[in-house]
C-alpha cells in the first residue's frame, strides 16, 4: 500500500502544498484568535480557564466551514492560492462542516492530517475528513 507520505518524501510539489496549508492554518487561527483576544481582553477575561479557547475554537470551526462553503476557501486559503473544493460537484454544508471538524482542537487536526497520509486515499492532498467529505485542497 502506497500512502501519502511515500509521495510526500519524493514530491516536491505535494511538499509545498503542505507547507501552503500549514501556513493557511495558521493564518486563519491568527485571523480568529487576534478579534478574539482583544474583545475578551476588553471584556475583563483575561485568559483565564478555557473559556476563550472554547470560543476560538469553535469560531475558528464555523469559519472555515462557512469559507469553504461560501467561497471555497478561507482568508489564509486564497492569500495561498488554495481552494477547498468537492469531488463529487459542488461543495454542499455538509461537506464543508465535516472537512473542518477536525480544526475545533489543534491536536485533532493534526490526527487528521496524520491518518490522511497515512492511509492510501488515493488523492496525497487530502487530510483524513477531506477523505470522508469527498473534498480535497487544490492550487487554485
Amino acid at each position: 500500500m502506497v500512502t501519502g507520505f511515500d509521495y510526500l518524501s519524493r514530491d516536491k510539489a505535494l511538499q509545498e502544498h503542505w507547507l501552503r496549508r500549514f501556513v493557511a492554518v495558521l493564518i486563519d487561527w491568527i485571523v480568529i484568535w487576534l478579534p478574539v483576544s482583544i474583545f475578551m481582553n476588553i471584556l475583563g477575561f483575561l485568559w483565564h480557564g478555557f473559556v476563550v479557547i472554547s470560543v476560538e475554537s469553535v469560531l475558528f470551526f464555523l469559519y472555515c466551514a462557512l469559507f469553504d462553503y461560501v467561497i471555497g476557501g478561507t482568508v489564509g486559503k486564497m492569500l495561498l492560492k488554495l481552494k477547498a473544493v468537492s469531488v463529487t460537484g459542488k461543495m454542499d454544508s455538509a461537506q464543508a462542516l465535516l472537512r473542518n471538524v477536525s480544526k475545533v482542537f489543534a491536536p485533532v487536526l493534526l490526527i487528521d492530517w496524520i491518518l490522511g497520509m497515512a492511509t492510501d486515499t488515493g488523492d496525497p492532498r487530502q487530510k483524513f475528513t477531506d477523505h470522508l467529505a469527498r473534498t480535497s485542497v487544490i492550487l487554485h
